[in-house]
């Protein structure tokens, strides 16, 4: 939905665009919520096509904060996900929604119009759009159907907002702290890159072995075993060298087997 709708005619566009999804499309699947990017845009739209939905607001100690944590994020999705792109359909798609969004945070279309994926985040424009939305959300949304959250405040809030009476007594998750999301991404670029390396190196080692009739593991064997040979020649020099050889084997052949 969300590429097809809105983030390819964005780019088609040169404009970043929220466009008018069809939020049937997750709701029919028997969906009852949804968090984060990007939905959390679309607060006014599903507010007027689901009216007693409730939103939960979740904020940051100062918006300095808040954009500490979102530069880090991009950071660390951007060049995974644009490298990734290249070779997967799937995380190509990813790629053109993380232009979308950069563009639409960001507020500048360049980053949908650019030849190349940009990744520096504007943190003037980027916090103007954060404290815009949080503004905007608090001015429409009826207080009683908005919880203003953080994380910090655990299970109890989210419990009595969303009526829950088994309120969980475990351990509030921390499972996505930025240096969890900067592991996460080494990992997501390594991998696939060793894989592509391991698919290159079987190739060449398959021309290779066909060009000399020797394997990639021979050839340096050989060259391993000659590689005193050549530091004697570039130490001795080419005369001498040959000198102390012919010395060498005159005193094999005088001492015999």
């Amino acid at each position: 939905m969300w590429t097809d709708e809105v983030f390819r005619p964005s780019l088609k566009a040169g404009h970043a665009s929220l466009g008018r999804p069809n939020l049937e499309t997750i709701t029919k699947h028997g969906y009852q919520a949804t968090m984060d990017f990007p939905t959390a845009l679309y607060f006014e739209q599903i507010l007027e096509e689901y009216p007693d939905c409730k939103f939960i607001l979740t904020t940051r100690e100062n918006d300095r904060v808040w954009y500490r944590s979102w530069a880090t994020m991009t950071k660390s999705i951007s060049t995974p996900a644009n490298l990734g792109g290249i070779f997967l359909t799937g995380v190509q798609r990813y790629s053109i929604y993380l232009r979308w969004l950069f563009a639409v945070v960001n507020q500048d279309d360049a980053y949908i119009t650019s030849s190349s994926p940009l990744i520096q985040q504007d943190p003037i424009k980027a916090i103007d759009s954060y404290n815009d939305h949080n503004r905007r959300v608090r001015e429409l949304i009826p207080p009683n159907q908005l919880l203003e959250y953080s994380v910090e405040q655990e299970w109890q809030p989210l419990c009595d907002f969303l009526e829950i009476a088994n309120c969980p007594t475990t351990p509030f998750p921390k499972t996505n702290s930025a240096r969890s999301v900067q592991v996460q991404s080494i990992a997501s670029t390594l991998v696939p890159l060793v894989v592509i390396l391991f698919i290159l190196f079987s190739a060449f080692a398959k021309a290779f072995e066909k060009l000399t009739g020797r394997t990639v593991l021979q050839w340096v064997s050989l060259q391993t075993t000659m590689l005193p040979v050549v530091w004697r020649k570039t130490l001795l020099g080419e005369k001498q060298y040959q000198e102390a050889y012919l010395k060498k084997k005159h005193d094999d052949l005088l001492l015999g087997p």
